[in-house]
């Protein structure tokens, strides 16, 4: 198990020394090198880092080739090594905000802020019935309403 960010620590192991290097080739991409006269080596890979987007899942790599070590009959393992990436849960906050001051039969702004750019479209529903939507990749939306209009009988008040 290792966390999102982190490292994969993979070991290859010889059940006798070998006599000249040997290359293993992951699925991966990475290679390990074992020395001569060594049973082990390794290789460091990262894992994804941490985002708001993914979960942790599972990593599975197998050996997709070998060469080297003077030995006889070199077989590698077809068992794959299998990493579980944990995540962290990353919260996404989402706040309103609005025109502070307007005029009678102005206009009034309101904007939604989200704390990471959204994934996918977010659509936020106001009270008043107005919509706003933040695209993908995008931190922030817009509504503009109308302000009550002037009306002799009535102070001017909140909306």
């Amino acid at each position: 198990t290792v966390a999102e960010g982190g490292s994969i620590v993979y070991t290859a192991t010889l059940t006798n020394p070998a006599q000249t290097p040997v290359t293993v080739t992951l699925s991966n991409g990475s290679t390990i090198t074992i020395e001569a006269g060594k049973t082990t080596g390794t290789v460091n890979v990262p894992t994804p880092p941490n985002d708001v987007y993914n979960n942790g899942g599972t990593i599975s790599t197998t050996i997709t080739g070998s060469s080297g070590g003077n030995v006889e009959n070199l077989v590698p393992s077809t068992t794959p090594a299998t990493t579980t990436v944990t995540d962290s849960i990353d919260t996404t906050n989402l706040s309103l905000s609005a025109t502070g001051t307007v005029a009678e039969g102005g206009s009034i702004v309101y904007t939604a802020t989200l704390t990471n750019p959204a994934g996918t479209p977010v659509t936020v529903t106001l009270s008043n019935g107005s919509v706003i939507t933040i695209e993908a990749g995008k931190t922030t939306g817009t509504v503009t309403v109308p302000a009550p209009a002037d009306d002799v009988y009535k102070d001017a008040g909140k909306v």
